[in-house]
Formats: structure tokens, sequence, C-alpha cells
């Protein structure tokens, strides 16, 4: 086949298309390793478990159940899913440090929302609609900085004006608008610095992100765009759903995989005319936060009163809710540090653990 029955000249096309080739190569070695050229090349520098876990810190939620301190946490969900809303009456209710959704318990913080799909007209429509009330700030699009995802710049801001939690309104549009694609493995990159940054500031982020245009009666985690990968890049993802046959019925279900339960799933009341949630009922096998709260307080005073060492399963018994429950308790107290734990090793060799208070 000749040059000119592709339309082109194959040799010039060659050419530019290893010259394309040849740039994205060298940014890449310039950004990756070309620091190290004409240097001594040093070595890595593990640290011991040790060394390590001096540093561990509790679990600690800024919102009871959802969010904690030092994790990124995704909210996936489908377009007109409530996705904005829910994250401006979480901030709202961070911001003034009061129950959310009736049922979990937030950490007063100072937040910031960073709005990348709505213009300000629409979210200020939004905001009058919802009443909200608080002293948080918001980013849009047009502002500077506001298009575009800049790590650097972020941190900074964080940093100058002393934000505790940030919310991004999508980690969709805000990367898509500059050609990186979703199914792109660069998609994910971002996320891990998000990740990456909330551990190191000890912040809670909290991103939205839009899902691919399935019909699915539920989110899991094959529905997050650049499936696999975005799930991995972050500590904690939500889906979020609305009722197929009432419009004012959500549901928000725990996918992992650091802090929030696995499998976790609310059943939310909402109203379309203020646009506020109420968390109604808990999935199958499990309780409400406040219930959940309550029992974990009887734990602690079991614990703490008869000063005993006792496995979950006696603390059931002891508190009267089920062996599961108790488990998911003593872990999560676990966790936040309120109680340690001592291995026992059991009769065939599967150890087990006696939970007390020190």
């Amino acid at each position: 086949m000749t040059n000119l029955e592709y339309g082109y000249d194959l040799d010039e096309q060659q050419r530019k298309d290893n010259e394309n080739y040849l740039n994205k190569v060298d940014k890449d070695v310039d950004k990756d390793v070309g620091k190290q050229v004409g240097k001594k090349i040093g070595i890595m520098k593990p640290i011991p478990v040790d060394e390590l876990m001096l540093t561990w810190q509790p679990t600690e939620w800024i919102v009871d159940s959802f969010g904690a301190k030092g994790a990124c946490v995704l909210l996936a969900g489908d377009k007109g899913s409530g996705k904005s809303v829910l994250m401006y009456r979480m901030a709202e209710a961070i911001q003034k440090g009061e129950i959310f959704m009736t049922e979990l318990g937030t950490k007063k913080s100072k937040v910031f929302i960073w709005q990348a799909d709505e213009s300000r007209n629409n979210a200020k429509a939004k905001i009058k609609l919802m009443e909200l009330k608080g002293k948080f700030t918001y980013l849009f699009n047009d502002d500077e900085y506001g298009n575009y995802l800049d790590v650097d710049v972020l941190k900074q801001t964080i940093k100058q004006n002393n934000y505790q939690v940030i919310f991004i309104d999508s980690i969709t549009g805000l990367l898509m608008g500059h050609g990186v694609n979703i199914k792109d493995s660069e998609f994910c990159k971002p996320l891990y610095e998000l990740n990456n940054l909330a551990s190191e500031l000890n912040i809670l982020i909290v991103i939205s992100a839009h899902l691919t245009k399935d019909e699915r009666r539920e989110v899991n985690m094959n529905d997050i765009l650049g499936a696999g990968t975005q799930g991995g890049a972050v500590s904690d993802v939500w889906g979020l759903w609305t009722d197929e046959q009432d419009d004012e019925l959500f549901y928000l279900k725990c996918l992992g995989k650091r802090n929030c339960e696995k499998g976790i799933f609310w059943k939310l009341q909402g109203n379309r005319e203020d646009y506020s949630f109420k968390l109604i009922e808990a999935g199958d096998g499990d309780i409400l936060p406040d219930k959940k709260t309550q029992l974990g307080y009887k734990v602690l005073r079991v614990l703490m009163s008869d000063k005993v060492k006792l496995t979950y399963q006696e603390l059931a018994k002891e508190i009267n809710c089920s062996n599961e429950h108790a488990r998911r308790i003593c872990i999560k107290l676990f966790t936040e540090g309120k109680i340690e734990r001592k291995k026992i090793h059991g009769e065939y060799g599967r150890p087990f653990y006696r939970y007390y208070f020190d």
C-alpha cells in the first residue's frame, strides 16, 4: 500500500509520532528521574514498624462513622442523586458542630467547599432554598485557581486559612475539564495526592464523583469511574442513590475501605422543599448510629467499672445485644483508642481477644 492510499505521508506521520512519544518520555523522565542525572544515587530509608507506630493516632471522626481525620472520602453517585446537597448539609453541620441527619455526631471544624460543577448562580439558588447557615466558604470554577486541581496551591490555602474539612464537588468535573479521561490511569493520580494530603495535614477531604451512565438499582464498587483505581486511591468510598419509586428516599452505603465499615447501609428521608435529610433506617442486621453509640457507652461502663477483660461475646451478654453488634463496637472503640485488647490463643490455635479499659 502506498503512502497516498493512507491519505498522508507515512514517513512524515511516523516522524511526528516519534517526536510526540519522545517529548512525553522526556517530560516523564525529567519529572520522575531526571533530577537524579549527574547526582549520587541515594537509597530508600524504610522506617521500622515500632518507630512508625510512635506517631499512630486513634481514629477521630469528624462525621461519626462517615468521615475521619486524615482521610479522603469518595462519595459516588449518578447525576441528581443528591451528592451536592448532602455535602452542603454535612458542611453546615460540621461548621456548627451539630448532629448530622439526626443521627451522626460531628466535630466542629472550619470548612471550605470547592464547587467545581455548579455555576455561582446555581449554587446560590440551592443555598437560598436550603437556607444554609454557617461561616463555611466557597470557591467556584471561575475563581482564581478554581478550575484546576493544583495540590500544592490547595495545601497552602488549607494551611494559611486553617481549614480542617474540605469538600470538592466534583473531582470528575475538575479533572475532565483538562483533558483527563475518567478511564485513564492519570485520573487517579490526583486522588492519591489528595489522600496523602489529608493524611499529612490530618484533615478530612470529601470528594464527589459521577458514575457511568448505566442502569443500576444501587451503587457498588464496580460502578465507580476508573473502576478499581479510583476506589483504591482514597481512604473510604460511599455510594449514594435514589429510590426507584420515591425521589425523596435515598440510600447511602459504605463500600469500604479504611475507616467506614464496609456494608453499612442507611436509608435517608429527603425533603425536596429544603434539601434536608434524616437518617431513618439501617440495613439488615445493623442498627442506627445513635443506638450504636449508646451501646458503645455501655461497653465502656462495663469495662471501666468492673476492671475486667471480656470477649465481645461476653460483652454482648452484658449489654444485651447481638454478638455481631458487640464485635463491631469493640473494634470501633479499639481503633478510636478508647479501649485496649489482649490476644488469647484458643484451643485450636485460632486467637481471640479480651477487651479492657486501661
